[in-house]
Formats: structure tokens, C-alpha cells, sequence
């Protein structure tokens, strides 16, 4: 199995916890996992991947077929996940997309050391729209007809994000903005959703060199 992944961190300690004392069922119910009585854990799409997470153990395993595989997961991987497990709420997606400006606290919290991870993206893509929409496109998205390119993410079950970019022009620098589905709160506290947006924009700049 290679290396020891297990999630040692502190700070987690009490969401693995609190995961393992919740009823299977309940969490299947709110958040679109499946759970493995044989592995005492829970199948969880994210993106365009599934994982295992094994609350029991702390480990958190990628699905290849059939087989599990370690992999070095950041802090914000872990966090979104657990955050969805525990408080997910079982409420489907409306499709109406909101800005972060438009989340109950969210036009005072995502600003400075909180702003939304978009600006690494801006800087690869803001002159290569069609090279942002594939990577989106290598990790389950459906294009989009906003800004110059734009596409639609299930990063979660019932969890949808979108990613817009606007291609620098002689007038204007290029931007990246992240829109989300009306239902987010519902799902993830503002910090969670921090977490979520730093771990996907990530994964979209490492599905550039695939």
C-alpha cells in the first residue's frame, strides 16, 4: 500500500470522530455516499474520482476500479470532505448560480487571506481560455455559455461549482470568478466553502499537465 496516508492531523481529529459515531445511513441519506459494511467506510464521488473514507482508520483511499490507492491529499481535500459528510443536508441542487457576494456573510468573510483561490488560475489561463476549459473538462465539467469560457463542476453529490473566465484584453486584465449553486450554505459554513474552492482550483491547475 505504500506510504501511511493516514489523516494525523489535530485539528481533524474531532470531524473523524464524529463522523465515526454518525449513523450510516443518515449520512448516506444526506449526502449521495454509499456505505461499504466490509470496509466500515463510505464511497464518496468527488469530482470525477471516487474515494473511500474510512473514518475508523482516518484514511481516506482513491478508487481505481476495484482496487484502493494511497495518495497524498492536502488539508483542504480532507476538511471539504469531512465537512460534507457531516453537515451535508440533503438539499439537491436548484441550478440558479450565485456569486460568493451573494452568500449569507460572504461579501465581508472571502476578502484578504480569505479572498477565493482563483488568482494561480488567472495567471496560467488568463490568456489560454480554451486550455482552462479542458482541464475543467478533465475533471468532469460541462461547458458553460458565460465569459469566454466557462464550465460547470460536480465536485461533490449535491455540490456543483463554476468556474468563469474572462481572457485578458487590451482594456481589461483576465479574471477567474467561481460561482456557486444557491443550495451551498446548505452544505458548507463559509470556510468550508474557502476549502472547497482552494482544493478544486488545485486540481484544475495539476490537470494541466495530464
Amino acid at each position: 500500500m505504500g506510504l501511511n496516508h493516514k489523516d494525523e492531523r489535530a485539528t481533524h481529529k474531532i470531524y473523524w470522530e464524529s463522523l465515526e459515531k454518525t449513523e450510516p445511513n443518515e449520512v448516506c441519506r444526506r449526502t449521495g455516499a454509499s456505505y461499504r459494511q466490509d470496509r466500515k467506510g463510505y464511497l464518496l464521488p468527488v469530482l470525477n474520482q471516487k474515494y473511500l473514507i474510512l473514518p475508523g482508520e482516518k484514511r481516506m483511499l482513491c478508487m481505481r476500479g476495484d482496487l484502493c490507492e494511497e495518495e497524498s491529499l492536502r488539508d483542504y481535500f480532507f476538511l471539504m470532505v469531512l465537512l460534507y459528510l457531516l453537515h451535508g443536508q440533503g438539499q439537491d441542487p436548484t441550478h440558479t448560480w450565485i456569486s460568493e457576494k451573494e452568500l449569507k456573510g460572504g461579501t465581508t468573510f472571502f476578502r484578504g487571506p480569505h479572498a477565493l483561490r482563483t488568482e494561480e488560475l488567472t495567471e496560467t489561463f488568463g490568456k489560454d481560455p480554451e486550455g482552462f476549459l479542458q482541464v475543467g473538462k478533465r475533471l468532469g465539467g460541462v461547458e458553460l455559455l458565460f465569459g469566454d469560457k466557462a464550465f460547470a463542476l460536480t465536485v461533490l453529490p449535491r455540490v456543483p461549482l463554476a468556474y468563469l473566465l474572462w481572457k485578458e484584453s487590451e482594456e481589461f486584465p483576465a479574471r477567474v470568478n467561481v460561482l456557486f449553486d444557491s443550495t451551498i450554505q446548505k452544505h458548507f459554513s463559509l470556510d468550508g466553502i474557502w476549502c472547497l474552492v482552494a482544493e478544486v482550483s488545485q486540481r484544475l491547475l495539476e490537470a494541466r499537465s495530464r
